[in-house]
């Protein structure tokens, strides 16, 4: 008898344990991180081309090769743009609720771009990047 009264206490003092230990509810956990912290997390080098939802990299490879391109994004504000070793300086900020970039506001140079996409590898970025008066997606990759 007393054996099953033993059994008893640690089945019920088992039941409390993992009842009160075991919670998957962590308000801690940071699954999704902030498109900032996207943004910011490294250097984008570009790997495709996309123009009208089809991909043209190799198409244009001779003319453009996007593998030579990278943009560097950073905490203040300020942007690194470095294409085949010629670099250049800007500003950028969120608009839309983070859905586009808006580069070197109120300049000549001033560029509303498109997020596609964004995670932790893959930066997808819309917008008449070429000055032709044509949506070009590239994809960038880190």
């Amino acid at each position: 008898m007393k054996k099953l009264q033993f059994l008893s206490y640690l089945f019920a003092a088992l039941l409390m344990f993992t009842t009160v230990s075991c919670d998957d509810d962590d308000d801690n956990d940071n699954v999704n991180p902030d498109k900032e912290a996207l943004l910011l997390a490294d250097v984008w080098t570009g790997s495709k081309i996309y123009l009208g939802g089809q991909d043209v990299t190799e198409d244009y490879k001779d003319i453009f090769d996007v593998t030579t391109v990278s943009v560097k994004f950073y905490e203040d504000g300020t942007y690194t743009f470095d294409m085949d070793g010629t670099a250049e300086d800007g500003t950028w900020e969120f608009a839309n609720n983070q859905t586009q970039v808006l580069l070197d506001k109120g300049t000549d140079d001033e560029e509303l771009v498109d997020i596609n996409k964004l995670t932790a590898t893959e930066l997808w970025a819309e917008g008449d990047l070429t000055g032709m008066g044509q949506d070009v997606e590239i994809r960038f990759v880190h």
